[in-house]
C-alpha cells in the first residue's frame, strides 16, 4: 500500500527543480551546495591509492578500521574534542540516509517528531515514511529556537525533536545554553534528539559549534549526522557518520544491514586518509572569505541583505523591497530565466511552502562564479 502520510507535490523536490531549470537556462547554479571547482589533488589521490588494493569483495564490516581511527582522532583534535569510542560511530552513505535510519530505529506510526523551521525538506518525509507526525514549529523572526512552543508542544506521543546547527538555511548555531535549555524541556521524557550537523567544521562567528554530543545529558539520548560531502565539499561522494551511544548505534545497525550495510570501502579508505592531514581551520576560514565576498557584492544590489550566517554556506537574502508581487518561488525562477542566476526559495523550507520573500543562495562556489553572478544580477535589477 502506498504511504498516505507521504505527501509530494510532484516527482522532484524544489532543489532538483531549480537545479533542471538552472541547466535549461545555463545559469550559475548558487541554489545547491555543489562545488564547482576542482577535487584537492591528495583526496584523489588517495582514492587512487585505494584502488590499488584488494577491496573489491563484500565489506566483511560495516566501517573500514582506518576510518574509524580517523573519525575518532578527528574529533579528539576539536576545539572543544569529543572523545569518542568506536562503538559510538558508524558510516553511511549520505546523512540523509543517516537521519532517516536513526529514526528507523526507533519511530513507530502515530509517534510524533518536533520540527523547527525553515528546515531542510526531507526531515518531514524521513518521518512521515514511517506514519509518524511531524509538528512545525516556526524559530524566531531571530532565527531562535522558541523555547515557549516548543515546551507546548511536547506530548505523550512526542518520540523525538531533530535539531539541525549549524542551521540550513538561516546559518544559525546552538548554543551550549541552547542545549541545556532543550535538556530541561525533555529531561523527563523519552524524547530522542536527531542532531544534524553536517556544517559542523564551518563556523564563522563568536558563537563556536557545539554538538549534540558534547551535552553530558543529551549525548545519550541523541543521534548525531555528520557528511564528508560537507567537510570536504565533495557532495557527489554519498559519505558521512552517525555518532550515538553503543546502545543507539546497535539499533541504528540492525536497520542498516538490512539496507546498504556500508559505503563502499574504496571511498571509506581515502576518506580516512584525508581527514588524517584535513585542515579544518583551514577550511573554515576559506569559506569565511566566500562569505564575506558573497555579503560584500550583494551590497551592491536592491536586496536587504539578512544577518551574515554563522555558519554553513548558504546565506538569506530578502527581496521584497525590490519585488513585493511575484512569491519566492517565482522570483527565484525569474533570477534564473533573466539573470541566469539560480537560487532557492525560501518557501521550500516550510511544510506549507508559505510566501517568505527570501532567497537562499550558496556562496561555496570559485570566487569568479560569485563575481559573475553579481554582474548577472546588477545587469537584470
Amino acid at each position: 500500500m502506498i504511504l498516505e502520510n507521504l505527501q509530494y507535490e510532484n516527482n522532484l523536490n524544489i532543489f532538483s527543480e531549480i537545479a533542471e531549470l538552472a541547466v535549461q537556462y545555463d545559469a550559475l547554479n548558487l541554489a545547491q551546495g555543489s562545488p564547482d571547482y576542482p577535487l584537492d589533488r591528495r583526496l584523489k589521490k588517495f582514492l587512487i591509492d585505494a584502488a590499488s588494493h584488494d577491496m573489491n569483495p563484500y565489506a566483511a564490516a560495516f566501517m573500514l578500521p582506518v576510518l574509524k581511527e580517523s573519525i575518532i582522532q578527528f574529533n579528539a583534535r576539536r576545539k572543544f574534542p569529543l572523545k569518542l569510542h568506536e562503538s559510538e560511530i558508524m558510516v553511511v552513505p549520505g546523512a540523509t540516509y543517516g537521519i532517516y535510519v536513526a529514526f528507523a530505529s526507533f519511530l513507530k506510526p502515530g509517534d510524533e517528531v518536533i520540527i523547527l523551521e525553515p528546515c531542510y525538506d526531507t526531515y518531514r518525509h524521513a518521518i512521515e515514511i514511517r506514519n509518524a507526525k511531524p509538528v512545525f514549529i516556526d524559530l524566531k523572526q531571530n532565527n531562535e529556537p522558541d523555547w515557549e512552543k516548543i515546551k507546548s508542544s511536547v506530548s505523550k506521543k512526542t518520540k523525538a525533536i531533530i535539531i539541525n546547527s549549524p542551521q540550513n538555511p538561516t546559518g544559525k548555531i546552538w548554543s551550549a545554553a541552547d542545549w541545556d535549555l532543550l535538556w530541561e524541556i525533555i529531561e523527563n521524557t523519552q524524547i530522542v534528539v536527531i542532531s544534524d550537523e553536517v556544517y559542523d567544521v564551518l563556523h564563522y562567528g563568536k558563537q563556536e559549534f557545539i554538538s549534540a554530543y558534547h551535552h553530558p545529558e543529551i549525548r545519550h539520548r541523541c543521534f548525531c549526522v555528520f557528511s564528508f560531502e560537507k567537510m570536504f565539499h565533495i557532495s557527489g561522494w554519498k559519505a558521512g557518520y552517525v555518532i550515538a551511544s553503543p546502545e543507539y548505534i546497535s539499533a541504528f545497525s540492525r536497520i542498516h544491514q538490512c539496507l546498504t550495510f556500508t559505503v563502499n570501502v574504496h571511498a571509506q579508505y581515502a576518506l580516512s586518509k584525508y581527514l588524517d592531514v584535513f585542515d579544518a581551520e583551514k577550511q573554515r576560514l576559506l569559506f569565511l572569505e566566500k562569505r564575506n565576498l558573497f555579503n560584500n557584492l550583494m551590497r551592491d544590489l536592491p536586496f536587504e541583505l539578512a544577518e551574515p550566517c554563522e555558519g554553513g554556506y548558504f546565506q538569506t537574502v530578502n527581496f521584497l523591497n525590490y519585488n513585493s508581487y511575484l512569491s519566492d518561488k517565482e522570483f527565484s525562477e525569474l533570477l534564473v530565466r533573466k539573470a541566469q542566476v539560480a537560487a532557492v526559495p525560501y518557501s521550500a523550507f516550510y511544510h506549507d511552502k508559505k510566501n517568505t520573500g527570501k532567497l537562499r543562495f550558496c556562496f561555496a562556489k570559485k570566487d569568479e562564479t560569485l563575481f559573475q553572478a553579481a554582474e548577472n544580477l546588477k545587469r537584470m535589477l
